[in-house]
């Protein structure tokens, strides 16, 4: 592959520049790229495979120096590796010192004389992490130069001082799927010489680009849900390992030159004193170094410190400091820059490789500092938790499943939970055991704890009240990512503070499997389950996220199952819409043991009944009983859609709710028999380039004969635009989107200003990732699951306006404008216009429909309330 080509053999690069170490002599018993890969470090963009092979090499060449620890598999079924680094004394101790780490994460019970003694003999843990973006190409070819040097180096007291005081974790590659997208697409990009021109193929990736993994996710958002197993491994590694320091190292535009900390504000308020003061002893000791070699950088500036769910921010959370590196990006072997200037791959792997080596001896050389702010931040989070409320109770009455799940989430995070023991009361509540979760906040992650879970995680006011100047003058705010991640707000759980409640029950452990891809528990398997009872009518399966895919899971099974249309109440239960209704008589006698394995696997309950006869509410076999069927569903895929909102849609279905799903790129979609499905999904994205008028018909006269259209966020937008949807966006000021914009006013005197240079056509306001509340149509089955209010991630400027009561159904609008904001930013002009306007409507289309969301109802897979709307549509929708 040309992509195996030596770069120095194409540019001529001075002598000096290639080296990694000036004046570093390197063991010759340690394996070289070269021999093991057939290129230098700097010199080509290492496949995947070979990465994986020359750590490997390096590992079995100095086994008492390393140890290398494979933590996850991809999704398409590549290793993922983590070498740890030390002196053959720390190594042949390595389980003590992991255990001496722990005791030092949990100090509960830890004596002064105890830490002194654990201070004075632990090393501090350093973990350097490389591409978590795939097409982030030079951060690999730096860990493998970094575990090189680390080797290999003779002489070199830095060296030695980085082995004697620390352990040294290099994970080579977070996410290789993407960069196997990368090589193979560069690779058959390239011409017979490195073309350094930005519009160049190789420069130019096709949809969508090699930044997400398999299911297209930022690995690097995903880090507190761990939806993705990659995450899930690193989680692991962080949790057993616990590293004090944290380095991710990234790439970014091509004419920036590099970045490390400090960080630009704002900051997140519950990161540490000692954790924000140490950054600027590390950005010292990089920026002299950069500064020797002649190397360009900057900080505090446009990468900054507030959402915690970065590979380098989650270990924040739990005391340590993380810190992101950004090099500019060649996105291939040389890039001709805007100034005229050359940057080569190599460069990107000189600079990170320099910084990172940096890093490991600025932690060694500040060891014991470091692990005394580790321990106070874990101290003090014990105290804060001590001197406050005492527990928050995680509680969901409609779903108590979506109350597990969440609770099964901070375990994975490494945060104590406990299943409630008995009736919880709080106030003049009293709270059913099984829907009731306790978090006790006197545990060394009280502070991570609040960070995922509160309502608002305030931002500094100055930096507030710059946004607003900013965006007073047309210019575009300094936020980077979401202002709002409440989990318990977008999961629909109560979160609770309260004082000790008394019943904390058993401990939920990380590994339980609550959070396994497929939304199914480990361990289950269904010859293990004992059998439901056998009931004379049925079964009955309350609607919500563990029953939705236990359905899905049934469906697929071929069980027949049919979903109750409205509320009805039996032997004194209260059944919501969407309650499945499984027949005895409709199916085989194996129905008690499949059913029950199906349950297990997903933690949903199953209430058998003896009697259908209803004394209130709908009658069993009413006509407002329908009968479902596995949904046939094909994904609109591929380009206009946005990456990242088809994968999270394509995760949802196939993986945390095990619906097969057909993806059909966006292309060929005029070429696909629509008849052959019951569910069409279009992913953000304006499709008006794809979809011309003959597919429109189509897809009218498919939903005409029964098909369920789904749309989000901008193919929401399209629908609307394309007369799909019988709504449509809105500007600023609630101008119609399809309106004539208004004459220009002949001004007074004297004028206002800023009303004065305001355009007179506008996009809505955007909102910088807040939680809005949204009030749901509870009788209607799209709803099923629900309590009628749950939080909605919204991030943009779109504003729908409510379709007309002859058109359809606003199933879902904004709340009124006085409790609107659930949490995050919301810039007042924004919410004037967002107030009670449409979020999710249905549309009947002949026996068909159209559903649109206003916004992505999958948002980054932990959207776990609007997901479930999501499902109901796919799962409930065909047939009605």
């Amino acid at each position: 592959m040309l992509s195996t080509l030596a770069l120095a053999a194409a540019i001529q690069l001075p002598t000096q520049a290639q080296e990694l170490a000036p004046g570093a002599r390197y063991d010759p018993e340690i394996p070289t790229l070269e021999e093991v890969a057939g290129h230098g470090f700097r010199e080509a963009v290492t496949p995947p495979d070979d990465v994986i092979r020359y750590m490997e090499a390096l590992a079995a060449a100095a086994p008492e120096r390393t140890r290398l620890i494979r933590y996850a598999e991809s999704w398409e079924g590549r290793p993922l590796v983590v070498l740890v680094i030390g002196s053959p004394e720390r190594l042949a101790r390595l389980e003590e010192v992991k255990a001496g780490i722990a005791r030092l994460a949990d100090p509960r019970g830890l004596s002064d004389a105890e830490a002194e003694t654990l201070l004075a003999e632990l090393p501090v843990v350093t973990a350097l992490m490389h591409g978590v973006h795939g097409n982030e190409i030079s951060s690999s070819g730096a860990a493998m130069a970094e575990a090189y040097h680390l080797l290999a180096a003779t002489g070199d007291a830095d060296v030695d001082l980085i082995l004697s005081e620390s352990l040294v974790l290099i994970d080579p590659m977070e996410n290789p799927d993407e960069r196997n997208r990368f090589v193979y697409q560069n690779g058959i990009a390239q011409a017979r010489w490195p073309d350094e021109a930005g519009v160049s193929a190789e420069h130019d990736e096709p949809w969508p680009g090699g930044r997400g993994n398999h299911y297209l996710f930022d690995l690097n958002r995903d880090l507190f849900i761990q939806s993705q197993p990659e995450t899930r491994g690193k989680v692991d590694i962080f949790l057993e390992y616990r590293p004090q320091i944290v380095a991710d190292l990234h790439e970014m535009g091509g004419d920036a030159t590099y970045f490390f900390p400090p960080t630009a504000p704002p900051s997140n308020p519950w990161y540490g004193e000692q954790q924000i003061a140490l950054m600027d002893v590390f950005g010292e000791a990089i920026g002299a170094r950069f500064d020797a070699r002649g190397f360009a950088y900057f900080n505090r500036d446009v990468y900054d410190l507030f959402y915690p769910g970065y590979v380098d921010m989650w270990p924040m959370g739990h005391g340590a400091l993380g810190m992101t590196y950004e090099q500019a990006s060649a996105r291939a072997l040389v890039l001709r820059r805007s100034d005229g200037d050359l940057l080569t791959y190599g460069d990107g792997v000189l600079h990170h490789f320099t910084a990172a080596i940096e890093t490991a001896l600025t932690s060694a050389r500040n060891r014991e500092r470091i692990l005394r702010d580790y321990l106070a931040f874990r101290r003090e989070g014990i105290a804060l938790g001590e001197r406050g409320a005492a527990e928050i109770v995680l509680h969901s009455a409609h779903d108590p499943g979506m109350a597990e799940r969440l609770a099964g989430l901070l375990a994975e995070n490494g945060i104590e939970v406990y299943r409630a023991s008995g009736p919880v009361t709080v106030g003049d509540r009293t709270l059913a055991a099984d829907a009731s979760f306790i978090v006790p906040l006197d545990q060394p992650t009280h502070r991570f704890i609040h960070n995922l879970l509160d309502a608002n995680v305030p931002m500094e006011e100055d930096f507030v009240r710059r946004q607003i100047e900013r965006r007073a003058n047309r210019q575009p705010d300094e936020i980077y990512d979401l202002t709002a991640w409440s989990q318990a707000l977008l999961w629909d759980v109560e979160a609770i503070e309260t004082p000790a409640t008394g019943t904390r029950g058993e401990a939920i452990a990380t590994g339980e499997g609550l959070l396994e891809a497929g939304g199914a528990q480990a361990g289950v398997p269904a010859a293990d389950v004992p059998a439901l009872p056998e009931a004379l009518v049925g079964y009955l399966i309350p609607w919500g996220t563990n029953g939705a895919a236990a359905v899905a899971e049934a469906l697929r099974e071929g069980i027949r199952i049919r979903a109750a249309g409205a509320e009805f109440t039996l032997d004194g239960r209260r059944f919501g819409v969407g309650t499945a209704i499984v027949r005895a008589a409709e199916n085989d006698p194996g129905l008690p043991g499949r059913l029950a394995g199906i349950a297990a696997r997903h933690g949903a309950e199953v209430v058998p009944i003896d009697d259908a006869y209803v004394r209130e509410g709908m009658s069993l076999g009413s006509r407002r009983v329908r009968a479902l069927r596995e949904p046939r569903v094909l994904l609109v895929y591929d380009a206009p859609g946005r990456s990242l909102s088809v994968g999270w849609a394509r995760y949802v279905l196939e993986r945390r709710y095990g619906q097969r799903t057909t993806a059909v790129r966006a292309s060929s979609l005029g070429r696909a028999r629509l008849t052959d499905y019951d569910v069409i999904v279009f992913p953000s994205g304006s499709y008006g380039g794809v979809v011309g008028d003959g597919l429109l018909d189509g897809l009218r006269a498919w939903m005409r004969d029964g098909g369920t259209l789904i749309t989000m966020a901008e193919s929401s937008r399209w629908a609307s635009r394309a007369g799909l949807l019988a709504t449509e966006t809105e500007r600023r000021g609630g101008r119609a989107e399809s309106d004539d914009p208004p004459e220009p006013d002949t001004p007074e005197q004297p004028i206002e200003y800023l009303d004065a240079i305001s355009p007179e056509d506008e996009s809505p306001e955007g909102v910088p990732g807040a939680i809005l509340r949204a009030v749901l149509d509870t009788e209607h089955w799209l709803t099923a699951g629900t309590d009628g209010e749950i939080g909605v991630l919204v991030e943009g400027a779109r504003v729908f306006r409510p379709i007309t009561l002859d058109e359809g159904t606003n199933v879902g609008r904004y709340a009124d404008l006085d409790s609107l904001v659930l949490s995050g930013i919301v810039w007042e002009e924004s919410r004037p216009q967002l107030a009670s306007k449409a979020f999710l409507i249905h549309q009947s289309v002949g026996r068909g429909q159209l559903v649109a969301f206003a916004e992505d109802p999958n948002y980054r897979a932990y959207a776990e309330a609007t997901q479930l709307l999501f499902m109901n549509a796919v799962l409930l929708g065909p047939g009605r």
